[in-house]
């Protein structure tokens, strides 16, 4: 209860006449400050009326508990004057509302004779809700017996607003005012239970937005995720939230396949038309994926196997929308497994090199060689790239695989080449994201300095994938990587679409021709003429040119014949470990 000032002046007594109202008002003054003596009887009424708590007292002896007095704030907080309070019981505060367990809280109390305090919905004379925060508490006679109620009562609507609006603020995106993925995994719970058909989680990645963001500036960006979740939200899904930025989840309760059908149909129909944005009209690329799932799946399993869908339309082609089942699910887990097993075999140092000869084919010696990397996991072995490396791209740990490996690449090159009057060249392959995510130049500078190796018994093999963008950027890398003495060589060329244009473009000392070209070489004429083209640029541009996958005499002889300088592959030596790889060139010497 909060006491004010006490005016100077006369005093208005106004909780009625007697012993009974002194002995009451006694007891009141002393349960608001037990330590305090007591006022006179004029003081404590002016008190009792002064208070900005509503204050009521109910009688005890009444069989239904009526009201016997009640203070200026319980008028103006409920709007009931108190001649039409006195006498009855107040459960009319609750309107029709009777059924909040706060209610039965009080009467418990009451009955044991016992302190509460409960915050339930209360209703004005005019009808109007008002949230009302009720403390009751025993009043007792000089015998410790409870004679009277007191109740104090205090209109707590605005807080009960304004923490309803943090809640909602933490709940909701502020740009688009849609779920949170939070919020949204916790709805996605509540419309479970209510449901008796199946229901559908469907995810929709906007891959136009980081081009969007790019080229039109952050504006734009958001002002088209505003207009996605505007359309998204005129399909009248049950759920809609936002998962990260660029990312929104719809749930909808549905009886039947064809239902989920016609939502997903409906939801790649709405975002069809382009996007008028400030600036620019884009037409939106878009991946989706989606779930029908059980009501008994719970939010975050079904959240998570949409995501996997979402995943496998990410990585097709053409992003057409994919439907989560259940090899997706075994795929979602291996990639998972296999994540957390790379993460292992890179603390562990499981990650090492095989060395495949490179050979003269003119004179048959070994003039160098390729690293190919190789995990020995500690379960199943030896493993080839092809098990891991694109995990280990899409998780980022290539970078942190390949550093390592680099430096093991570098100090055998050092170890190998001491020595050695005519040094072998050994290439090793990085992945694109060794120029896009990271500076290569200031890594190859420290592996260099670290294991005190001669740049040019080092190339380094790239893919097409790190030469599709043609930027002064990516131009600088490789031209400051040359400077460094480091070779440079374009794998499997001939499969791209555009390899020639790099050879004009890019500062390449190495060629390789794709072993699908030295495949059937002797009984295809299109492949000899593509492997003899490739071999007399080589010759033109002073580009070594590498023959990859030979297999047989018949394709290496080919070969020699094209005048192609270099080759490897099985036909001469499988790739070993370094160990056998020093013995294979203590033999050949």
């Amino acid at each position: 209860m909060t006491l004010v000032p006490i005016a100077d002046g006369p005093l208005r007594l106004s909780i009625g006449n007697g012993r009974d109202r002194r002995q009451l008002v006694r007891r009141l003054f002393a349960f608001a400050r037990p330590d305090a003596s007591l006022p006179d009887l004029a003081m404590a009424n002016q008190i009792f009326e002064a208070a900005r708590e509503g204050i009521l007292v109910t009688s005890l002896a009444a069989e239904d508990l009526s009201v016997t007095h009640v203070n200026l704030a319980f008028e103006k907080i409920t709007g009931y004057r108190r001649e039409e309070v006195i006498g009855k019981n107040c459960r009319y505060l609750q309107g029709n509302d009777r059924l909040q367990p706060e209610i039965a809280t009080m009467r418990r109390a009451i009955a044991e004779r016992q302190e509460v305090t409960v915050t339930l919905r209360n209703y004005r004379k005019d009808g109007t809700l008002f949230w009302n925060e009720v403390t009751l508490a025993p009043l007792r006679d000089e015998k410790g017996e409870a004679t009277h109620y007191l109740g104090l009562i205090r209109d707590v609507t605005p807080l009960r607003e304004m923490a309803a609006r943090l809640d909602a603020s933490a709940r909701l995106d502020r740009l688009t005012g849609v779920l949170n993925r939070y919020a949204l995994i916790d709805e996605v719970d509540r419309l479970r239970s209510t449901l008796s058909g199946r229901i559908l989680i469907l995810k929709i990645d906007m891959i136009t937005l980081q081009e969007v963001n790019s080229g039109y500036g952050w504006d734009a960006g958001d002002c088209f995720i505003k207009q996605v979740a505007l359309r998204l939200s005129g399909l009248a899904p049950d759920l809609l939230g936002q998962f990260g930025e660029s990312q929104f989840t719809l749930a909808h309760a549905i009886e039947t396949p064809d239902d989920a059908e016609a939502f997903v149909a409906a939801a790649i129909a709405v975002m069809e038309p382009p996007f008028t944005l400030p600036g620019a009209i884009v037409q939106a690329r878009f991946a989706l994926g989606y779930v029908i799932g059980d009501p008994a799946d719970s939010a975050l399993s079904l959240t998570r196997q949409a995501g996997t869908a979402l995943r496998e339309s990410r990585a097709s082609r053409l992003h057409e929308p994919r439907q989560f089942d259940q090899d997706s699910e075994i795929a979602a887990r291996k990639r998972i497994r296999l994540t957390a097993e790379l993460q292992q075999g890179l603390r562990d140092g499981d990650f090492l090199y095989h060395y495949q000869p490179k050979v003269d084919l003119h004179t048959g010696k070994i003039i160098g060689a390729e690293a190919l990397m190789r995990w020995q996991h500690s379960i199943f072995g030896l493993q080839s790239p092809d098990v891991f490396i694109r995990m280990a791209e899409e998780t980022r740990l290539i970078l942190d695989i390949e550093a390592r490996g680099l430096r093991q690449v570098a100090a055998f090159a050092k170890r190998l080449n001491t020595g050695r009057p005519a040094p072998l060249i050994i290439s090793v392959n990085i992945s694109p994201l060794e120029i896009t995510h990271r500076d290569l130049i200031a890594l190859v500078r420290d592996v260099l300095e670290e294991s005190g190796a001669n740049p040019a018994w080092i190339t380094l093999e790239l893919t097409e994938g790190a030469l599709t963008e043609s930027s002064p950027e990516v131009l600088r890398i490789l031209r400051n990587l040359r400077t460094l003495g480091i070779g440079l060589a374009i794998d499997d060329f001939g499969t791209g679409h555009s390899s020639l244009r790099y050879l004009d473009t890019f500062p390449i000392s190495e060629i390789k021709i794709d072993k699908s070209f030295v495949r059937d070489l002797a009984q295809n004429g299109v492949k000899r003429i593509i492997a003899e083209t490739v071999i007399a640029l080589g010759h033109h541009l002073a580009v070594v040119a590498v023959a990859e996958g030979i297999e047989t005499e018949e394709e290496k002889q080919l070969l020699e014949n094209m005048r192609c300088p270099m080759g490897q592959g099985n036909f001469f030596c499988e790739p070993v470990d370094e160990a056998a790889f020093l013995a294979l060139l203590s033999d050949a010497d």
